[in-house]
């Protein structure tokens, strides 16, 4: 391991600035992390506050083992700033050790597979509704229209949210996660400010509704009843927990179905090949959850040293590193840009790995599963409208918006989600 360089030498050696906001296309920037791959494979950026990019699979597999045994996870930004405005730290994402293990203890049985499992029949009826709202026209707004409305109100079912709320709470987290796309980094900040402030008031104005109104069956009350570290939750620990389920569970879900629907829209033949058999279609969402993961962590050194990719990093230092870069190394993907419906079966890191998997990932598959399932049902053929361009988008949780489909118009069998 490389030990007779001095930090700052180490730094100079690595140099190779990274915006984890540049306004260009995921394929592009994607080829660029590859070209870091072939050349770079660990790099040194001095924007914000400094961090170093990891691009193998190995070397991020590495560091998302090792939270907690090496690595923090706050904040979890590549600038080495608090972008979501937590008061603390995101429970659990951004906190480590016992009190992290006590965060997941409380949460995971809500997220189990058996309780997620109860959702299933909620979820094909607002499907459905969801697709009524706009079958008959013949086209429709994607985004708004289905993949963000749709995990949104599972979100705020199983937090016992209002449900009136969704659209509200969708402008947050996208100001948040996206800033303000095409604006000014001064736009962003005033933009993240305002809904920073929009959201701290929400939610501690929920808390004090919901600490003097009966227990229900929702994460909320199970949050308000908890005690970590033997001590009820404060106000301001549960804003911290509340943020992370808002930002989670409105964003990545809403990512992977348009990155997907944009794909599939230019590919008409793999959305017939993820029907083609009954068992077609899990193998194909495991697939376009690897080529399509939104997430994008950053880990902090909390050791005095610690061994990444090669080098020795110090106390201090912070690693960032887009979860779908890991899922396009060769190494372990062949061919990693094609979606390819037939792929060896390997673990990918779209949700992560480590003490900090994902919480949400039984509800994420099975959301994944009911949305292709039923608009394929509905919606058999469909192609993106010509002369609209969906907008693709970096930052905290890759994305795209914009996606207008044309297709046959076909019935309502509901009454609609009443939007």
């Amino acid at each position: 391991m490389t030990t007779e360089l001095t930090l700052d030498d180490l730094r100079r050696q690595y140099r190779r600035d990274y915006d984890p906001y540049n306004p260009v296309p995921i394929a592009e920037h994607l080829a660029e992390m590859a070209d870091r791959r072939e050349k770079l494979p660990i790099s040194y950026s001095t924007r914000g506050n400094g961090c170093w990019v990891l691009t193998r699979y190995d070397d991020i597999s590495s560091v998302l083992r090792r939270s907690n045994r090496g690595f923090i996870s706050f904040p979890n930004d590549p600038d080495g700033i608090n972008t979501q405005g937590s008061e603390e730290g995101m429970v659990p994402i951004e906190i480590d050790g016992p009190r992290h293990k006590q965060f997941r203890a409380l949460l995971d049985p809500h997220f189990a597979p058996k309780k997620v499992a109860l959702l299933e029949d909620g979820l094909r009826d607002w499907a459905n509704r969801l697709i009524d709202d706009w079958i008959e026209d013949g086209t429709c707004d994607f985004v708004d229209g289905f993949a963000l409305p749709f995990p949104g109100v599972t979100v705020l079912t199983i937090m016992g949210w209002p449900l009136d709320d969704l659209h509200t709470m969708n402008a947050w987290v996208s100001t948040l996660l996206h800033g303000v796309v095409g604006g000014t980094q001064d736009e962003t900040n005033a933009a993240r400010g305002k809904a920073h402030g929009e959201i701290r008031q929400y939610m501690l104005d929920l808390i004090a509704a919901r600490r003097s109104a009966p227990h229900r069956d929702d994460v909320t009350s199970a949050a308000l009843d908890a005690e970590i570290d033997d001590k009820k939750l404060t106000d301001l620990e549960l804003f911290d927990m509340f943020l992370l389920m808002m930002l989670a569970g409105l964003d990545t879900v809403q990512s992977v179905l348009a990155q997907s629907m944009v794909y599939l829209a230019q590919h008409p033949e793999q959305w017939d090949a993820m029907f083609a058999t009954p068992d077609s279609l899990e193998p194909a969402i495991e697939e376009l959850l690897r080529w399509a993961a939104p997430a994008v962590p950053t880990r902090t050194v909390v050791h005095d040293s610690v061994d990444v990719a090669g080098i020795t990093l110090t106390k201090g230092e912070r690693v960032h590193f887009p979860l779908a870069v890991a899922n396009r190394d060769p190494q372990y993907y062949p061919q990693p840009d094609e979606v390819n419906f037939d792929r060896e079966a390997k673990p990918h890191l779209a949700f992560g790995l480590g003490p900090h998997r994902c919480v949400g990932l039984h509800l994420a598959r099975l959301e994944l599963k009911i949305a292709f399932t039923e608009l394929r049902r509905r919606m058999p053929k469909f192609e993106l409208v010509s002369g609209v361009e969906p907008h693709e988008h970096l930052g905290l949780a890759w994305g795209v918006e914009n996606v207008h489909l044309t297709f046959p118009a076909g019935t309502r069998e509901t009454e609609g989600s009443g939007r």
